[in-house]
């Protein structure tokens, strides 16, 4: 009988160490994050995505491809990708109007889009995380902050606001 007490006894202790060690080691995930890379603008590099532009009751939704070498942005843009796609050459200074976004729309009649044209460098910038304030009453927001995309720490899910406009982008794919 007491070495059955015995036994039990041991058996207790091994499954509260048990439980204490695994209690004490790292979550993988946690540790995961950490080792993420950050992105350099200068660098070369591939970003897929998807966006949802709204121009008041007007809405347009699609994916798009950023291929950026040097100072040259290639970016590619479509409803699906069974039709046909527009692709549009840029320098990184130079601006991109929304009306590039809609296909076979023509807003600047409807709503005035003046002012509503954004820096391709300063979009890149908010598309890898690493600008918040744009001028001309843009409105930036990181709904669900950084995470991985991968393995590179970008935010998942951009809102650019302006008036009635708004531009949901949400990041899929990175590459270098």
């Amino acid at each position: 009988m007491n070495y059955h007490y015995l036994n039990f006894r041991l058996l207790i202790l091994v499954i509260i160490s048990t439980l204490f060690f695994i209690s004490c080691t790292t979550n993988p995930e946690m540790q995961k994050s950490s080792g993420l890379k950050s992105i350099q603008l200068e660098s070369n590099f591939n970003l897929e995505g998807k966006f949802k532009a709204s121009v008041g009751d007007i809405k347009e939704s699609g994916y798009f491809v950023f291929k950026k070498t040097g100072n040259t942005i290639e970016l590619r843009i479509g409803k699906n990708f069974l039709l046909p796609e527009k692709e549009m050459n840029f320098f990184l200074n130079e601006t991109i109007n929304l009306d590039d976004l809609f296909t076979g729309i023509d807003l600047s009649y409807k709503h005035n889009l003046n002012g509503k044209a954004i820096l391709l460098k300063d979009l890149l910038k908010i598309l890898i995380g690493q600008k918040e304030v744009l001028t001309s009453g843009w409105i930036i927001n990181y709904p669900e902050g950084f995470s991985s995309v991968s393995n590179y720490n970008l935010p998942k899910r951009i809102i650019l606001e302006n008036n009635e406009v708004k531009l949901e982008i949400i990041n899929k794919k990175y590459f270098e």
